[in-house]
């Protein structure tokens, strides 16, 4: 068995990887190991400056020796470690993320906005139109100042950082700008879907502050209690079964021939980040220890020592991860909405006259969520204001708006349908006076009226993988709109990409 890697390391290339002697548990192991470090190769390959190159080279071989000397390993492909065993610590990701616009903008898919938003980067493409009459594709950009700055000094360096101050006291707002492409120029609601990110597309604009979020790990209170959990017996079983269990084979003088050999074949392919040959190593390295603990004794209740000790502590931790995303959060947002430009008809001859232009828009709202066993529910209210009043307007106040959703994760489908996340949202809205502000008429009637708004929406949102990709699907019944006492039926789609799913996967 010695001599397997370097006969494999002169045919790398020609010779397919052997998957029959690793269970699936030691491939869900190993396939990460893999792309993380061709990705970090590949990156440090990227960089200009020389040192910088090396430095990023000799991380990344850290990090891949560090994946062979790793008791998961050991008990993932050289033991009785099961799939679903092996699966115990899972990223248990957000459902109630807000990452397009809120139902002021022409293109939202959500009557009823989230409670969290992407901490980093978030964008949505969303086609439709919620409690408005007019629909339209909306581009949305929201991002975590706080979050955003952080990244940026670490990744360009400016010669004075952002203090902990300044990020703590930006790690609560969070904003958002929302482009309508289908407005050309500040009058016109037709023409090309090109997102010019501009004044006269600006449909929307929103800052959010979180009152509240006992729902974020790194809340002190929460941190504390992770740290604690970190010290304690579970934790600490886990760190002694690990010992036990690796250190026979640390001691042995093939232990070090056979991971030199496989660090060896990552030396050698630094520059050509070869996929199959860090693959082929590291499976040789696997058949390689798989020969040595036939030779320990009692090697498997070593590790079902371990994987005991394992599953207590992933059970340990899910629990208290479960009880900190169940925890309620309190926001407060503000909207700015720029309402397109429509042309009003005068006559029964359907002739039209230049575009009117209504008063923007402020919105102040409250956003809270709060969890019922796996879902999430939401409780939202807001106000909406006109910025500035004409003649014939009462006041600036517009409208008062109630909304509630529940969330419900998706997991128990048959494998042919996307397992992802069905949400059911209501809206009320009272239009206290016409919603535009202003008179508009067709073929020389009244269609934009005050009265309620009662709006039911149901809508699936399709995740792809683990890439941050999402697509929300919904349909929408409602018993008029703003500007029509008609029912109204519709269906809207989006699609949206959230950068801390992609970047929670490393």
């Amino acid at each position: 068995m010695r001599f397997r890697l370097p006969v494999l390391f002169l045919v790398f290339g020609v010779v397919p990887v052997c998957r029959g002697q690793i269970s699936n548990s030691c491939k869900a192991y190993i396939d990460p190991v893999i792309n993380r470090a061709v990705q970090q190769l590949q990156e440090a390959n990227a960089r200009s400056d020389a040192g910088e190159r090396t430095q990023g080279i000799n991380a990344s071989r850290t990090a891949f020796r560090q994946s062979l000397v790793n008791a998961t390993l050991m008990g993932a492909c050289l033991g009785g470690l099961g799939e679903k065993q092996f699966a115990g610590i899972l990223e248990l990701r957000k459902i109630d993320k807000q990452v397009g616009a809120s139902n002021g903008a022409s293109g939202s898919t959500s009557p009823v906005p989230s409670g969290s938003v992407p901490a980093l980067l978030g964008l949505a493409v969303e086609y439709g139109g919620v409690a408005e009459t007019f629909s339209g594709t909306t581009v949305t950009f929201r991002t975590t100042p706080a979050k955003l700055l952080g990244a940026m000094a670490n990744v360009y360096g400016p010669d004075v950082q952002p203090n902990d101050k300044t990020l703590l006291a930006l790690q609560r707002l969070s904003l958002s700008v929302s482009f309508d492409t289908s407005r050309t120029s500040s009058s016109s609601t037709k023409g090309e879907t090109q997102l010019l990110a501009n004044y006269a597309q600006l449909s929307q604009a929103s800052a959010r502050l979180i009152l509240i979020n006992d729902r974020d790990p790194l809340a002190p209170k929460n941190w504390k209690q992770i740290r604690a959990l970190s010290l304690a017996t579970p934790s600490v079983n886990v760190a002694n079964a690990a010992l036990h269990l690796v250190q026979p084979i640390l001691d042995m003088p093939e232990y070090e021939s056979s991971l030199g050999q496989a660090v060896g074949v990552f030396d050698a392919n630094t520059a050509t980040t070869n996929h199959d040959a860090l693959e082929n190593a590291v499976v040789a390295f696997v058949n390689d220890m798989q020969q040595l603990v036939s030779k320990i004794p009692n090697w498997q209740n070593r590790v079902d020592t371990y994987i005991a000790a394992r599953v207590a502590m992933d059970a340990e931790h899910k629990a208290l991860y479960r009880r900190i995303l169940k925890s309620p959060s309190l926001s407060l947002e503000y909207d700015f909405n720029r309402p397109p430009a429509v042309a009003s008809s005068t006559s029964s001859s359907n002739s039209t006259s230049a575009a009117v232009s209504s008063p923007d828009l402020s919105s102040v709202g409250l956003v809270y969520v709060a969890s019922l066993f796996d879902s999430d529910y939401t409780l939202n209210a807001n106000a909406n204001f006109f910025n500035s009043t004409g003649p014939t307007m009462r006041g600036n106040f517009r409208d008062l708006q109630f909304g509630a959703k529940i969330d419900i994760p998706v997991g128990k489908l048959p494998s042919f349908v996307a397992k992802g996340t069905l949400t059911f949202s209501g809206l009320y809205e009272y239009l206290h006076q016409r919603p535009l502000g202003i008179t508009l008429t067709i073929n020389d009637q009244a269609v934009n009226q005050p009265g309620n708004i009662g709006l039911f929406q149901a809508k699936y949102t399709i995740p792809i993988g683990d890439s941050g990709l999402q697509i929300p699907i919904s349909f929408t019944a409602s018993n008029r709109t703003e500007l029509v006492k008609e029912k109204d039926v519709r269906g809207n789609i989006g699609i949206t990409f959230d950068l801390d799913k992609l970047l929670a996967k490393k």
